[in-house]
């Protein structure tokens, strides 16, 4: 008569479950195609944190991130062995604005229909309208000149 630990039975079927569960997992999962860590650098050197290029579409024609659909800047950059300093000078998008002047303007480098020429321009600050009105405490503390 054969007699079976219990314990060591239930370790085996937990270890060839994880082994097939690790084997199943890389076969039916594809592996990222974006790299978080491109755009951090790219906010890191640019100081875009926060802003609009703080985001997927400044490599990707669309907000899902994915080989297939890179725009011509990032297009650009992975052919430039991913150095942005390469890329700089270039007009990958063909609109006219280097992508220097397309970041620094916050547009989209790799959108030929977002330039610094298609935003808004900021509109100056409102100034203050105030009234000064002459009376004999002014002339008297020597505020206004005499009239």
């Amino acid at each position: 008569m054969r007699r079976v630990f219990v314990p060591r039975v239930l370790g085996g079927v937990a270890v060839l479950s994880a082994a097939i569960s690790v084997a199943g997992f890389g076969l039916l999962v594809s592996p990222a195609q974006s790299t978080p860590e491109h755009l951090s650098e790219f906010n890191a050197k640019y100081k875009t944190s926060g802003s609009r290029l703080d985001g997927c579409q400044t490599c990707h024609t669309s907000s899902s991130p994915s080989k297939e659909n890179l725009n011509p800047y990032a297009t650009d950059y992975a052919t430039a062995d991913h150095d942005f300093g390469a890329v700089e000078g270039k007009d990958s998008d063909g609109d006219g604005f280097s992508n220097i002047d397309e970041i620094k303007a916050l547009t989209f480098p790799g959108d030929p229909n977002d330039n610094p020429n298609t935003q808004k321009p900021k509109e100056p600050p409102k100034q203050s309208t105030t009234t000064t009105t002459k009376g004999p405490l002014d002339q008297l503390l020597g505020l206004l000149p005499k009239g």
